[in-house]
């Protein structure tokens, strides 16, 4: 079938409508999630604009205080031919933060991503073969975009209704010609068959669906959005990695070291990773501090497994950061307060005012 923006935002009304009626996904929006999707309404002309409309907030790292230090930065390290090829020609979702620079788009969301994928290539992608990754909580689409432009990975995306439509859109925007398979489909039996895995390119689904179990992933993905599970939910999903990923198969982790906004401490270092893991790379994320970059691969001889170590390592680079990202604001509170401030104003004047606000925010903290 067709992907058209009214099928991805019917898709998006009945995956909703299924999704949060079931009591078995109680826990699957958080109170963080919360925050972002309380309020929201989806039609096809926010889609076309998510990631200037407000629909895409908490999805990328859109910033006003990007500059040519980051774009810098990145190409020392890997070099201008390989992030320019790398780096968006089209602006879809209409971000209002891209820089034009000749004949793409400087990105700082798509910079980060870049800086990892080459981590993975180095690590995994060069000397193994990948047919398939699985991305869990992967926002719009962004990261997976680069395993599908470089290798022509097949993708499985798990992720919240509202994180479905905007992917489905992003990523066929960037490859017309695959084949999707989306929620619609799925309802036609309620089971992704490994037939139909075969058949379909990209595949786009929530959490908690009937799969078959001869499905097998050789790569698994989460990028900064376990931190943001309840410790319940990132348990569910380490299961059915761990069931589902291939003998010899990977997993990328790249999370906070500590974070609340869910109202329970989450902690890279407490995830729950049976004892068949090997650590192929561990250390602090590119131009993010308070992130943690680990790639691991499937050893179930043990022979090599080194997680168990690892994760004591971690936990003493973790310490410095308990406690640092505290909510001041209640989740409901803050999700009403915006919504209440984007009814009475318009969004220019608010962007205008968090600027200000921002510079004498800046001021008073060099007094």
């Amino acid at each position: 079938m067709k992907i058209t923006n009214k099928r991805i935002v019917d898709v998006y009304d009945e995956v909703s409508n299924d999704f949060y009626k079931n009591k078995e996904n109680k826990n699957q929006k958080s109170k963080h999630w919360q925050s972002y999707y309380g309020f929201k309404k989806f039609n096809t002309e926010n889609l076309i604009n998510f990631r200037s409309s407000g629909i895409g907030a908490g999805l990328d790292d859109q910033t006003n205080s990007f500059t040519f230090k980051t774009y810098a930065e990145v190409v020392n390290q890997l070099s201008e031919e390989y992030v320019f090829s790398n780096l968006p020609k089209k602006n879809i979702g209409k971000s209002e933060l891209l820089i034009k620079y000749k004949n793409i788009f400087l990105d700082y969301n798509k910079l980060i991503h870049i800086h990892w994928f080459n981590d993975v290539e180095k690590n995994v992608l060069k000397n193994n073969q990948i047919s398939s990754i699985c991305e869990i909580g992967g926002g719009f689409g962004s990261f997976s975009e680069l395993f599908i432009k470089n290798y022509n990975t097949k993708l499985l995306s798990i992720d919240l209704p509202e994180a479905c439509l905007m992917a489905a859109y992003y990523l066929k925007e960037s490859f017309p010609e695959k084949k999707f398979y989306l929620y619609d489909d799925y309802k036609k039996n309620n089971y992704l068959s490994y037939e139909d895995f075969l058949n379909f390119d990209i595949i786009i689904l929530p959490p908690n669906l009937n799969i078959d179990p001869k499905i097998e992933i050789d790569f698994f993905i989460n990028a900064r959005s376990m931190a943001e599970m309840n410790f319940i939910t990132i348990k569910s999903y380490f299961e059915f990695i761990q069931k589902h990923v291939t003998e010899n198969g990977f997993l990328l982790n790249i999370n906070r070291y500590d974070k609340s906004s869910v109202g329970e401490n989450i902690r890279i270092s407490e995830y729950p990773y049976d004892g068949n893991w090997n650590v192929l790379c561990s250390k602090p994320a590119f131009s993010q501090p308070h992130i943690h970059f680990l790639l691991t691969q499937r050893d179930l001889s043990q022979e090599c497994a080194n997680l168990e170590k690892e994760l004591l390592e971690i936990k003493k680079l973790e310490k410095v950061f308990y406690d640092k990202h505290v909510e001041s604001i209640p989740f409901w509170g803050r999700a009403m307060v915006l919504y209440i401030l984007k009814e009475i104003f318009s969004k220019k004047l608010l962007r205008f005012l968090g600027d200000f606000l921002l510079k004498i925010g800046s001021k008073l903290k060099k007094l």
